[in-house]
């Protein structure tokens, strides 16, 4: 497995709980620590564009105004040899892509769902800066964490509504060189 496979596997582990045996793919992790913020499902990997409803909702309980799945996504990969000890290091970009489908009378309502959704993600990286010991530290340089949310788009009159948003942090990773 590559060190990118293992960073990922490993923080959709840590966010999205255990990997699902039903899934063929071997890439959704459920139910996780933030299933009670209406996170059903973690994707180490994106799938089509357009997946069942299931990943917004498999395992939340009512009344939540909304639910969402997580993707991974790893961007940037840098890496520096260490001069001393024969190590290397390697910062990658994470962004956690995160959909919200809201089917609340009130659309407010989700939306400040989708806020202390946000807030438990980052939380969650404060809390443990090592995603469950994937990285060396996640977070913690001067990118910090960068938390991003898009306006609600609404499904014609309907009160169904979507919305995209993103936790974004800089993970550290140290390797034998």
């Amino acid at each position: 497995m590559s060190v990118r496979e293992t960073v990922r596997r490993g923080i959709a582990e840590y966010f999205g709980g255990l990997l699902d045996p039903s899934d063929p793919a071997a890439t959704l992790y459920r139910p996780g620590p933030l299933l009670p913020y209406s996170l059903a499902t973690v994707r180490a990997y994106a799938g089509r564009p357009r997946q069942p409803d299931t990943d917004f909702t498999v395992g939340l309980e009512p009344p939540r105004a909304m639910g969402a799945r997580m993707t991974i996504g790893l961007a940037t990969t840098t890496e520096r040899r260490v001069t001393t000890g024969g190590w290397k290091a390697l910062v990658i970009q994470v962004s956690l892509g995160i959909e919200v489908l809201g089917t609340a009378p009130h659309p407010e309502i989700a939306q400040a769902e989708v806020d202390e959704l946000l807030e438990a993600i980052a939380a969650m990286v404060r809390a443990d800066p090592t995603l469950g010991g994937c990285v060396l530290q996640a977070g913690e340089g001067s990118r910090g964490i960068v938390t991003t949310c898009s306006e609600p788009l609404f499904e014609g009159s309907s009160s169904r509504l979507g919305i995209t948003a993103s936790v974004a942090f800089d993970a550290d990773v140290y390797l034998e060189a």
